[in-house]
């Protein structure tokens, strides 16, 4: 753990899972862990699925982007749980903090909203008004932040809903506001909604209903990213970085022997056939 920095006592470790997990639930140590891996990626795997399908996407569609300290050692059991093919791990030491990394480099995103139900159609000044006033106050809001912005971007959007339902829809709203672009915005509603919920789930003879308006402020940090330069390699075997060898159980399989690589002596273009354990001092 930490490059050997930090040891772990694998007897305790297996005597706790023994005596609160293993004993009480009729298992061996192994199986028990192996169980508390699987259960961990099945958690892991439906709150994601959770997450896109409900933004309207199908997991199959996408590359899983793996990093954290504990992340990549999962990502490839959660990733086979969404049934995506591809999942990228940030450059060695980077992976374990991407998160701060992305924090410190994020463009700086204000939001500012109003609640002002009406029933379409709407008024075109009103609307207007309601999006001039939340702009003047997310720039203000982003002004007291101090930060030198290369730009800046405003978003607009409304939520609307069918009249009578609950089911609330962002719809962006960044053209002008005339009565044809909302006439628009209500058939982009009427669009998004079939295809969360499904044709012929909607319910237009009641009536369409904006909400809640929305501003977002996007301030555009001048900010110069650089990336870890990697060798390439010769070729794309990869024995060269391979430490060692050790029996592994990741499932109900049981144990593989499996190859163990040190993530320094990897280079781009080194390919490697599973099972196997790369080893790097943040993260595995």
């Amino acid at each position: 753990m930490l490059g050997g920095k930090k040891s772990l006592n694998i007897q305790r470790a297996r005597e706790a899972i023994r005596t609160r997990i293993a004993e009480p639930l009729g298992m061996s140590v192994e199986d028990a862990a192996a169980a508390i891996y699987q259960v961990q990626n099945a958690q892991t795997g439906d709150l994601l699925r959770k997450t896109v399908v409900e933004a309207g996407h199908d997991p199959r569609d996408f590359i899983l982007y793996a990093f954290g300290g504990a992340g990549p050692a999962n990502c490839a059991a959660y990733a086979a749980e969404l049934g995506v093919q591809q999942a990228v791990v940030p450059l060695g030491p980077v992976a374990s903090a991407f998160s701060a990394f992305g924090l410190a480099t994020s463009d700086v995103v204000l939001t500012a909203e109003l609640s002002d139900p009406a029933t379409f159609p709407l008024d075109a000044r009103s609307v207007e008004r309601n999006f001039q006033k939340l702009g003047n106050q997310v720039l203000a809001s982003l002004e007291r932040q101090g930060l030198n912005f290369k730009s800046v971007e405003l978003h607009r959007e409304t939520d609307m809903r069918y009249s009578m339902q609950l089911a609330e829809l962002p719809i962006p709203m960044d053209q002008a506001i005339t009565a044809e672009s909302l006439e628009e915005a209500a058939v982009r509603f009427e669009r998004r909604y079939a295809e969360l919920y499904g044709e012929g789930s909607g319910f237009s003879a009641a009536g369409i209903q904006a909400i809640t308006y929305r501003v977002r402020a996007e301030g555009k940090l001048a900010v110069s990213l650089e990336l870890p330069p990697i060798d390439a390699a010769d070729t794309a075997d990869p024995s060269a970085a391979q430490i060692a060898t050790r029996p592994v159980r990741l499932s109900s399989a049981g144990y593989m022997d499996t190859a163990i690589f040190d993530y320094t002596k990897l280079r781009s273009g080194h390919q490697i056939t599973g099972p196997a354990v790369i080893e790097v001092p943040t993260t595995t």
